[in-house]
């Protein structure tokens, strides 16, 4: 059996009431619906109708399109360290050829 702190408790409590009041507002408007069908003198099948369309979610509009990324600009950095690079292979190569 689990213990919950005051505060805990407080949450739960918290929680139930804002469901409840949710519940409440939910079955107002949907009471509020049909009251006004019954006075424009609408079909209740048709109210049905609508209410399952309102449910339905909108459709997702279409997906951005991702620009293509560019290649990085070629930096001075960029080119010293290919030369660094080169000339310790070029190095490398000399010593093996001098053995």
């Amino acid at each position: 059996i689990q213990l919950l702190c005051g505060w805990e408790m407080m949450e739960i409590d918290v929680k139930q009431r804002n469901q409840r009041i949710r519940r409440r507002v939910r079955a107002q408007r949907m009471q509020a619906e049909r009251d006004r069908d019954v006075v424009d003198g609408g079909d209740p099948d048709s109210a049905e109708e609508e209410q399952i369309a309102a449910r339905e979610k909108p459709a997702r509009p279409p997906l951005r399109r991702k620009k293509p990324k560019e290649p990085a600009p070629l930096l001075e950095e960029d080119i010293i360290d290919g030369f660094a690079i080169l000339a310790f292979q070029i190095i490398r190569r000399f010593r093996g050829a001098s053995t």
